[in-house]
């Protein structure tokens, strides 16, 4: 009499053996996805780039400072440069879904549970950074850095450095956001332990201040300090999280 076959566990059934070559043709067709959505969102948002450009300066920069052109091309190129923040910020939800359509076929179901948690919020965790970067942030930074400089030389500030720094600080403070996720994961992950972050904790703060004062060298020591707060306020943050995961 024959003997029965094992059944398969349930896990390995969720498994989808592929050829090399088309994961690698589903990997490239997940990359055109992304590259055509972000070359769409540049030449569909660059002609708005312009508003937007005023709209900004209007929101930021108190009255009477004028905005000033050092370049034939700095207008053109300014414009640009928004466009494609504003495509990177647009493109990248149909990142984090191409990815995890990509990656979904070799997960188990309890992976795939935990990155569909994880990327929306890495998307929430973004967006909420961005808005306290451009609410809160950038508002108390161009006051005081535009309030003490008044009195020693005429504010004409360049249009590029403004559109710069505000791109900059809420691109930067949409990363700063993940911070909190980064933790998790790792924790998860069994590459550190959740008591050895707690007891390291002045270590951490030491380390996030070196690694600020190296990415951001500011001579207003403004965004320097703001970034060292944000990054203390988000790894507690995710110290308090990881007590309910």
């Amino acid at each position: 009499m024959p003997y029965p076959l094992p059944m398969k566990s349930s896990i390995l059934q969720q498994d989808i053996e592929q050829p090399l070559t088309q994961h690698l043709k589903e990997l490239r067709n997940s990359l055109a996805v992304i590259i055509a959505w972000f070359i769409l969102s540049v030449f569909i948002s660059y002609p708005f780039s312009e508003h937007a450009i005023i709209r900004i300066w209007e929101n930021f920069m108190p009255a009477g400072v004028s905005m000033a052109v050092y370049s034939p091309l700095e207008w053109m190129v300014t414009k640009l440069k928004l466009s494609i923040v504003v495509a990177i910020a647009v493109t990248l939800p149909i990142f984090m879904l191409q990815m995890f359509r990509f990656m979904s076929k070799g997960l188990y179901k309890n992976e795939k549970k935990f990155l569909l948690m994880v990327v929306p919020a890495s998307f929430t965790m973004f967006i909420l950074g961005a808005c306290i970067a451009y609410f809160l942030t950038l508002p108390m930074m161009f006051k005081y850095v535009i309030l003490n400089s008044t009195d020693m030389a005429l504010a004409q500030i360049s249009v590029q450095k403004t559109i710069s720094t505000v791109t900059t600080l809420i691109l930067g403070f949409g990363i700063v956001f993940q911070l909190p996720l980064l933790v998790i994961f790792a924790v998860k992950m069994n590459l550190i332990k959740h008591e050895t972050l707690k007891k390291q904790r002045l270590s951490v703060y030491a380390i996030l201040v070196a690694f600020v004062m190296f990415a951001s060298p500011d001579p207003t020591v403004m965004s320097q300090l703001l970034s060292v707060v944000m990054l203390v306020i988000m790894f507690e943050l995710s110290l308090v999280m990881m007590r309910y995961l």
